[in-house]
């Protein structure tokens, strides 16, 4: 707390008061209540204050951009358009940072559709998806095979695999990122392992 300067009138009786006999010295008024509400100011703060922490975008990014990058990579395929949707995803939470309530959960939503615009823009241009030749893959690529059968997976069937085994998310922050009911969530999760499982067998 800011230690304010004293008040000359209050140093003045101060030092009449060291002049004066106990005896004569009767305080005027009763000091208890306005210690109390100067206690309870301390501790509360005034009542209309804003007690939210803010943690700065900053220290967000420097934490979070690792792995909103793998949730991108393993949504669209190429770590370009990856990066390129978290980049998108802080630059649309800058302007707006302090009145964002959930910064995790509305960056993982702006990730997602940033990732769901690069699928949409692929079909556009592709409405049949062509396999990639194998010797055009990486090794890291080659090795992933259950990487591969995710990516194979309808688009919300991945995204809500990706969201639970991978950021290991609860079915109610799933629904919130995805914009789902969470007994869609539930159902998706289901036929999804379903699938992985005919795959991967």
């Amino acid at each position: 707390m800011e230690q304010r300067p004293i008040d000359p009138l209050i140093r003045g009786n101060a030092m009449r008061s060291a002049t004066v006999d106990d005896d004569d010295f009767a305080p005027m008024v009763d000091l208890a209540p306005i210690v109390d509400r100067v206690v309870d100011d301390v501790v509360s703060g005034p009542p209309d204050a804003d007690v939210r922490v803010v943690e700065s975008i900053e220290s967000v990014y420097s934490r979070m951009y690792a792995p909103l990058a793998r949730l991108a990579y393993l949504l669209v395929d190429t770590q370009e358009l990856a990066e390129e949707a978290v980049q998108d995803a802080f630059a649309k939470a800058y302007p707006r940072w302090r009145r964002i309530e959930q910064p995790e959960a509305y960056l993982r939503t702006c990730v997602v559709n940033a990732c769901r615009k690069v699928q949409r823009r692929r079909e556009l241009v592709r409405r049949t998806p062509v396999a990639r030749a194998a010797d055009a893959r990486g090794a890291d690529d080659l090795a992933d095979h259950v990487a591969d059968v995710v990516r194979a997976l309808p688009p919300t069937m991945r995204e809500a695999v990706v969201l639970r085994y991978y950021l290991q998310l609860t079915d109610a922050e799933i629904a919130r990122t995805l914009d789902i009911a969470v007994g869609t969530v539930k159902s998706t999760l289901n036929r999804a392992r379903h699938q992985l499982r005919r795959q991967l067998s």
